[in-house]
């Protein structure tokens, strides 16, 4: 005779809580959408795929209004200065405006995944 299982002990083994493959493969999708979009407007995505997503964008750019018009909130947290990769500046060549500076400043935002 075959003892059955308790039905505590099977739930136990299949929780109902757990994330499956679908959501997952769903939230790279959205987060790859988002990335490729971000590029595309001169931004970049400086976390790793999570809820919320932090990233910089050059200052005045127009970025921050296009995410608002497709409902995230946008959160505004300061701003840093990357190296752009151009060439070395003299200081005189950068004060006078003949070259740009290879310092740019970029704002700083943070949006959570599900628009919230």
């Amino acid at each position: 005779m075959v003892a059955k299982l308790k039905a505590p002990y099977v739930d136990r083994l299949n929780p109902s809580y757990g994330v499956n493959a679908d959501q997952k493969k769903k939230t790279a999708e959205a987060f790859e959408a988002l990335n490729l979009f971000v590029r595309r407007h001169g931004g970049a995505v400086t976390s790793p795929p999570g809820k919320i997503l932090r990233i910089e964008v050059p200052k005045n750019s127009e970025l921050p209004a296009k995410l608002t018009e497709l409902g995230y909130i946008v959160a505004e947290r300061g701003s840093v200065s990357r190296i752009t990769g151009t060439d070395y500046v003299k200081p005189s060549d950068e004060l006078y405006g003949s070259r740009a500076s290879p310092f740019g400043e970029y704002d700083v935002l943070e949006i959570r995944m599900d628009g919230k």
